[in-house]
Protein backbone atom coordinates (compact mmCIF):
# COMPACT_ATOMS: atom_id res chain seq x y z
CA UNK A 1 0.00 0.00 0.00
CA UNK A 2 1.25 3.17 -0.76
CA UNK A 3 1.43 6.17 1.70
CA UNK A 4 0.58 9.86 1.48
CA UNK A 5 4.86 10.14 0.91
CA UNK A 6 5.34 7.40 -1.76
CA UNK A 7 2.25 8.51 -4.13
CA UNK A 8 3.04 8.55 -7.45
CA UNK A 9 3.67 11.82 -9.30
CA UNK A 10 1.08 12.61 -12.20
CA UNK A 11 0.93 10.50 -15.35
CA UNK A 12 2.68 12.45 -18.08
CA UNK A 13 0.71 11.70 -21.51
CA UNK A 14 1.87 10.81 -24.93
CA UNK A 15 1.06 13.48 -26.59
CA UNK A 16 0.79 13.50 -30.67
CA UNK A 17 3.77 15.62 -31.37
CA UNK A 18 5.70 12.95 -29.48
CA UNK A 19 3.98 10.34 -30.94
CA UNK A 20 4.88 11.94 -34.43
CA UNK A 21 8.69 12.93 -34.15
CA UNK A 22 10.14 11.99 -30.99
CA UNK A 23 9.06 8.24 -30.28
CA UNK A 24 10.86 5.37 -31.38
CA UNK A 25 10.17 1.72 -30.38
CA UNK A 26 11.98 -1.73 -31.28
CA UNK A 27 9.63 -4.15 -33.66
CA UNK A 28 9.19 -7.74 -32.51
CA UNK A 29 7.78 -9.35 -35.08
CA UNK A 30 4.49 -11.01 -33.99
CA UNK A 31 5.26 -14.45 -35.25
CA UNK A 32 8.10 -15.05 -32.62
CA UNK A 33 4.85 -14.53 -30.18
CA UNK A 34 2.50 -16.31 -32.37
CA UNK A 35 4.04 -19.28 -34.23
CA UNK A 36 4.75 -22.54 -32.47
CA UNK A 37 8.65 -23.15 -33.64
CA UNK A 38 9.28 -19.81 -31.86
CA UNK A 39 7.23 -20.76 -28.52
CA UNK A 40 10.85 -21.97 -27.31
CA UNK A 41 12.43 -19.15 -27.79
CA UNK A 42 13.72 -16.42 -23.97
CA UNK A 43 11.88 -13.42 -24.43
CA UNK A 44 15.36 -11.33 -24.08
CA UNK A 45 16.31 -13.15 -26.87
CA UNK A 46 13.05 -11.85 -28.69
CA UNK A 47 14.27 -8.02 -27.90
CA UNK A 48 17.79 -8.72 -28.92
CA UNK A 49 16.37 -9.44 -32.35
CA UNK A 50 14.47 -6.74 -32.44
CA UNK A 51 17.08 -4.79 -31.58
CA UNK A 52 19.58 -6.34 -34.45
CA UNK A 53 16.87 -5.64 -36.69
CA UNK A 54 16.67 -2.31 -35.86
CA UNK A 55 19.85 -1.37 -37.33
CA UNK A 56 18.96 -2.71 -41.02
CA UNK A 57 18.96 0.99 -41.98
CA UNK A 58 22.08 2.25 -40.49
CA UNK A 59 23.41 -0.78 -42.30
CA UNK A 60 21.96 0.88 -45.26
CA UNK A 61 22.92 3.99 -44.26
CA UNK A 62 27.05 2.77 -44.20
CA UNK A 63 26.30 0.74 -47.53
CA UNK A 64 27.21 -2.81 -45.47
CA UNK A 65 26.13 -4.73 -47.87
CA UNK A 66 28.22 -8.07 -48.82
CA UNK A 67 28.67 -9.30 -52.74
CA UNK A 68 26.18 -11.37 -52.89
CA UNK A 69 23.58 -8.63 -51.54
CA UNK A 70 22.70 -9.53 -48.22
CA UNK A 71 22.80 -6.58 -45.66
CA UNK A 72 24.93 -7.19 -42.52
CA UNK A 73 25.43 -5.58 -39.01
CA UNK A 74 28.05 -4.96 -37.29
CA UNK A 75 27.04 -4.37 -33.37
CA UNK A 76 29.61 -5.35 -31.05
CA UNK A 77 29.08 -7.90 -27.71
CA UNK A 78 29.99 -5.17 -25.93
CA UNK A 79 27.37 -2.70 -27.42
CA UNK A 80 24.38 -5.04 -27.44
CA UNK A 81 26.08 -6.02 -23.76
CA UNK A 82 25.38 -2.12 -22.93
CA UNK A 83 21.50 -1.58 -24.14
CA UNK A 84 20.46 -4.81 -22.69
CA UNK A 85 22.00 -4.44 -19.70
CA UNK A 86 23.77 -7.87 -19.25
CA UNK A 87 27.10 -9.14 -19.21
CA UNK A 88 29.06 -11.02 -22.22
CA UNK A 89 28.02 -14.44 -21.23
CA UNK A 90 24.35 -13.26 -21.59
CA UNK A 91 25.16 -11.65 -24.94
CA UNK A 92 26.74 -15.15 -26.38
CA UNK A 93 24.07 -17.02 -24.42
CA UNK A 94 21.23 -15.20 -26.82
CA UNK A 95 22.94 -15.00 -29.89
CA UNK A 96 23.93 -19.02 -29.97
CA UNK A 97 20.18 -18.78 -29.22
CA UNK A 98 19.26 -16.88 -32.24
CA UNK A 99 21.54 -18.88 -33.96
CA UNK A 100 19.94 -22.04 -33.06
CA UNK A 101 17.01 -20.39 -33.71
CA UNK A 102 18.01 -19.80 -37.66
CA UNK A 103 18.08 -15.53 -37.14
CA UNK A 104 21.92 -15.17 -36.72
CA UNK A 105 25.13 -15.91 -38.72
CA UNK A 106 28.40 -14.54 -37.62
CA UNK A 107 30.87 -13.75 -39.62
CA UNK A 108 34.70 -13.27 -38.65
CA UNK A 109 36.68 -10.81 -40.39
CA UNK A 110 39.56 -11.52 -38.41
CA UNK A 111 42.41 -8.47 -38.18
CA UNK A 112 40.61 -7.39 -34.97
CA UNK A 113 37.74 -6.02 -36.93
CA UNK A 114 34.26 -6.69 -35.19
CA UNK A 115 32.63 -9.99 -37.28
CA UNK A 116 29.67 -9.44 -39.24
CA UNK A 117 26.15 -10.24 -38.07
CA UNK A 118 23.43 -11.65 -40.73
CA UNK A 119 19.89 -11.50 -39.41
CA UNK A 120 18.02 -14.24 -40.43
CA UNK A 121 14.15 -13.51 -41.82
CA UNK A 122 11.59 -14.96 -39.60
CA UNK A 123 9.99 -18.34 -40.44
CA UNK A 124 6.54 -17.54 -41.32
CA UNK A 125 5.45 -21.15 -42.55
CA UNK A 126 5.59 -22.81 -39.24
CA UNK A 127 1.62 -23.26 -37.30
CA UNK A 128 0.35 -20.45 -35.69
CA UNK A 129 -0.61 -20.96 -31.85
CA UNK A 130 -4.25 -20.69 -31.24
CA UNK A 131 -5.31 -20.32 -27.87
CA UNK A 132 -8.39 -21.56 -26.44
CA UNK A 133 -9.44 -17.98 -25.17
CA UNK A 134 -8.20 -15.63 -27.55
CA UNK A 135 -5.95 -12.50 -26.03
CA UNK A 136 -8.04 -9.21 -26.37
CA UNK A 137 -8.28 -5.86 -24.71
CA UNK A 138 -11.83 -6.81 -22.63
CA UNK A 139 -12.25 -4.15 -20.48
CA UNK A 140 -12.46 -4.56 -16.39
CA UNK A 141 -15.03 -3.40 -14.54
CA UNK A 142 -14.68 -1.31 -11.84
CA UNK A 143 -15.01 -4.33 -9.11
CA UNK A 144 -12.76 -6.58 -11.27
CA UNK A 145 -9.79 -3.53 -11.31
CA UNK A 146 -10.31 -2.83 -7.40
CA UNK A 147 -9.95 -6.75 -6.42
CA UNK A 148 -6.87 -7.09 -8.98
CA UNK A 149 -5.29 -3.80 -8.20
CA UNK A 150 -3.85 -3.65 -11.54
CA UNK A 151 -2.53 -7.38 -11.45
CA UNK A 152 -4.62 -7.80 -14.66
CA UNK A 153 -3.15 -11.70 -14.40
CA UNK A 154 -4.97 -12.63 -11.12
CA UNK A 155 -8.17 -11.10 -11.89
CA UNK A 156 -9.98 -14.14 -13.53
CA UNK A 157 -8.92 -15.83 -10.16
CA UNK A 158 -9.84 -13.47 -7.94
CA UNK A 159 -12.93 -12.45 -9.52
CA UNK A 160 -14.43 -15.71 -10.81
CA UNK A 161 -15.83 -18.66 -8.80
Amino acid sequence: MINDQEKPRKMERVSRDQVETNERFYKIPKALFENEFYADMKLETKVAYAILRDRFLLSIKNNWIDKSGDVYLIYKNIDLQTILSVGEKKVISLKKELADFGLLEEERQGLNKPNRLYVGNINVDFEVIHRANPLGDKELSKRQFRNCQNDRSRTVKTTVK
